[in-house]
């Protein structure tokens, strides 16, 4: 079984059909895609600030590379640890990029497939009766007391 995490989009959405293909369902675990073409990866999925430190890193490390004169077998192992975690921490890094635009976490669901988290999660959503809003705060009617006056001037209309 695989752990999927169900984000929903910014402001909510109505228990709808519409509302609910706002959703995104992303898969915890290792992304392939993510590990053979990361800049593409992270370009697509719209991981912007992972997309730059990956760049830097590739770049630092190419550096590095060549300063130190390694073998061509230790740069490619090196040139691959970016991928490597970029793959292992893909869902991580897409997940991140939503909550930044706005959606919030609002399900983990354990499923083999994407089909079957999304059926158990829409099931219990749409049950859910629509949240009411807080009736507003009713404030006291202001009455003025026939007390002193609070300051220098302890008589209303005093002398000063």
């Amino acid at each position: 079984m695989r752990n999927w995490l169900i984000y929903e989009p910014p402001g909510g959405a109505l228990p709808t059909l519409d509302g609910a293909e706002r959703f995104v369902t992303l898969r915890e675990g290792f992304s392939k895609l993510a590990f053979i073409v990361p800049l593409i990866w992270l370009a697509w999925r719209r991981c912007w600030l992972a997309l730059g430190v990956y760049v830097v890193v590739e770049i630092v490390l190419s550096l590095a590379v060549r300063g130190l004169g390694l073998s061509s077998g230790a740069a490619l192992v090196l040139a691959f640890l970016p991928n490597l975690a970029v793959g292992l921490e893909a869902a991580w890094l897409r997940a991140r990029a939503l909550e930044r635009r706005g959606f919030t976490l609002v399900g983990a669901m354990p499923a083999r497939t994407r089909e079957e988290a999304e059926a158990v999660f829409f099931q219990d959503w749409v049950r859910q009766p629509a949240p009411e809003r807080a009736p507003a705060a009713q404030s006291a009617p202001y009455r003025p007391t026939g007390g002193g006056v609070l300051g220098l001037f302890p008589e209303p209309g005093a002398a000063r």
